[in-house]
């Protein structure tokens, strides 16, 4: 009988290491990309040294956007923290506070997030930059859990524009309105000290690299398909064209 808490103890470290085994490889499963990473990484140049002028220059700056930031700003960026597809309903045209029903398009955001991410941190891991305020003490982020989290590319901006391309495609008739959205989401982490703006730069640039890859992936455009008869319907707009194959061969985005 006393054996029984020892095993009952080494049963329950199992099943306790099993399931971390299994969200570790939840969060890389891959779904529309095929997760090598290789040319998405090779598309940054390093960023500027940390003792570098550039990087003196985008910590000045920085600090003169805390220095002006207002109590709204701070709510706004403190809004935009999360990474959902419904903070880009408004640039949509939907009312404000509005939450159409929309499983396709959500679902369809949701794995794109998951696909792209392991990207993102490969290029992070690579360059290993520091955050602004791990450089500048003089900053004081507005925004919390980003400590120890490294600096280039930004996912966040990243995130934004990746999303934005994508309901652009959907929705082309709101593109400049989308697209002004994205700018102001990637900018949010500029006002809270979080990010340099080369930074932000990056993260656009990645963006348009992986929505071309994502449009080369047939189960990609079948979910876009069906997300654009859903959101188009919800916007009481017509159906819209489906989607277009990327010519095959072809290795680099277009500029959006």
């Amino acid at each position: 009988m006393k054996k029984a808490p020892r095993v009952l103890a080494a049963i329950a470290a199992t099943l306790a290491i099993a399931g971390v085994v299994h969200w570790w490889l939840q969060l890389d499963r891959q779904t529309y990309l095929d997760g090598v990473t290789t040319d998405y990484v090779a598309l940054f140049e390093a960023p500027p040294a940390r003792d570098s002028s550039a990087t003196r220059a985008e910590l000045d700056e920085l600090l003169a956007l805390q220095n002006t930031r207002s109590d709204a700003d701070v709510a706004a960026a403190r809004a935009d923290r999360r990474t959902v597809i419904q903070r880009f309903y408004g640039a949509l045209g939907f009312p404000d506070g509005a939450d159409p029903d929309l499983p396709r398009l959500r679902a369809l955001a949701e794995t794109v997030e998951d696909d792209t991410r392991t990207y993102v941190r490969a290029a992070k891991e690579k360059f290993r930059r520091l955050r602004p305020y791990e450089i500048e003490s003089r900053l004081h982020p507005c925004i919390d859990n980003v400590k120890g989290d490294l600096s280039y590319p930004s996912g966040h901006a990243s995130y934004g524009y990746v999303m934005a391309f994508l309901l652009r495609e959907l929705v082309p008739e709101r593109g400049d309105a989308l697209m002004a959205r994205a700018d102001d989401f990637a900018r949010q982490r500029m006002v809270c000290g979080v990010h340099f703006r080369s930074d932000i730069e990056a993260g656009r640039r990645g963006a348009q690299w992986l929505i071309f890859a994502l449009d080369a992936s047939p189960g990609y455009r079948a979910a876009a398909d069906a997300a654009r008869v859903e959101l188009r319907a919800a916007l009481h707009l017509p159906p819209g064209a489906p989607s277009v194959q990327v010519p095959a061969g072809a290795t680099s985005a277009p500029s959006p």
